[in-house]
């Protein structure tokens, strides 16, 4: 029985090479981490409880205690980058993109979330976590952190900027554009030493002759968000982990990436 979320051979071996072989010594892995996959893909997609997998995958327990190893070695961490990379430069891109766009998310949490990782932002309203989403030109994923939802929008920037700053050894950024949420000396100074790049405000406007008129480049990052939607597991954030938090919206944008990678 295969389903809509199953990979296909030659997304299998895109990905199957950062998949870590069994131990040597013990009993031979038994499992298949082709279905270990299929079956994380699917929990990432249609929402549903580890417990709730159908029965045709690989015990739940033991799929879940695959994603949160290959989360825990960094493993999800880099098929994104390598995806992303093959897909820049199937577009004629250098893999290192100059300008990056970035906003937040507030969502509510599940109930097995961790209390010290919950927030409330007064401003949405939510009490969860906060995704703060770095993305390029193209709205491809360049980075992720999650925090709990009272953190300010520019301190969450700053701690996503970090994560791409230590990825790339000479970043090519140019300029990082973000909404009026983003104002204020302490992103631009943090931008302007490690880039050497500038901080620009984007905003929405409505014209008379128009009507409404987004932003020429920040849209990218709403519509960004709007692909997460399609994703059930991310409609509120039910990872206990906020690691595993920013493990979902990888896996995510993998999918997206594998399906440009290769039609189906």
């Amino acid at each position: 029985m295969g389903y809509d979320t199953d990979l296909t051979d030659d997304q299998w071996r895109l990905i199957r090479r950062h998949i870590p072989r069994a131990k040597k010594g013990g009993r031979p892995r038994e499992t298949s981490m082709r279905r270990v996959i299929d079956a994380i893909m699917y929990v990432v997609t249609h929402g549903c409880k580890w417990r709730g997998l159908p029965k045709d995958f690989p015990p739940w327990r033991t799929v879940y205690g695959y994603f949160s190893d290959l989360q825990s070695r960094g493993r999800w961490r880099r098929i994104h980058y390598a995806l992303y990379e093959m897909v820049r430069d199937e577009a004629g891109r250098s893999p290192d993109t100059t300008l990056l766009i970035i906003d937040s998310q507030s969502v509510k949490t599940g109930k097995c979330a961790e209390a010290p990782t919950k927030g409330y932002d007064g401003g949405k309203r939510v009490k969860g976590r906060k995704r703060h989403v770095l993305v390029d030109s193209m709205g491809l994923l360049v980075d992720v952190a999650v925090t709990p939802a009272n953190v300010h929008d520019t301190k969450g920037a700053v701690k996503v900027l970090k994560k791409y700053q230590k990825r790339v050894k000479q970043p090519r950024v140019r300029k990082v554009i973000g909404d009026k949420g983003y104002r204020g000396e302490m992103l631009k100074g943090f931008v302007r030493k490690a880039f050497k790049a500038v901080v620009a405000i984007g905003q929405n406007h409505t014209s008379t002759a128009n009507g409404f008129v987004p932003d020429e480049k920040r849209w990218l990052v709403e519509r960004g968000f709007a692909w997460l939607g399609d994703y059930w597991r991310l409609s509120i954030d039910r990872e206990r982990l906020m690691a595993h938090s920013c493990a979902m919206v990888r896996l995510a944008f993998i999918r997206l990436m594998l399906r440009r990678l290769v039609s189906v």
